[in-house]
């Protein structure tokens, strides 16, 4: 599978990787089951999200704007 460049996740000037929500595993695209209190209603990119999300796999997390 092709990997693709988040729009909405970012790392931080630490290098740190903030998720949004829309493309979090946990959030309401992602397919774990364990689905986030906060965000598992959200299908489009909010630029809200955290810093302990995971990132869905067909996104590439290098690539990720800074």
């Amino acid at each position: 599978m092709k990997k693709v460049k988040p729009k909405g996740s970012f790392k931080d000037s630490r290098g740190k990787l903030f998720v949004d929500c829309a493309e979090c595993e946990r959030g309401g695209n992602g397919s774990d089951k364990d689905k986030c209190s906060a965000g598992w209603r959200i299908k489009r990119i909010t630029k809200g999200g955290c810093f302990v999300g995971q990132l869905m796999e067909k996104f590439e997390i290098e690539d990720a704007n800074q």
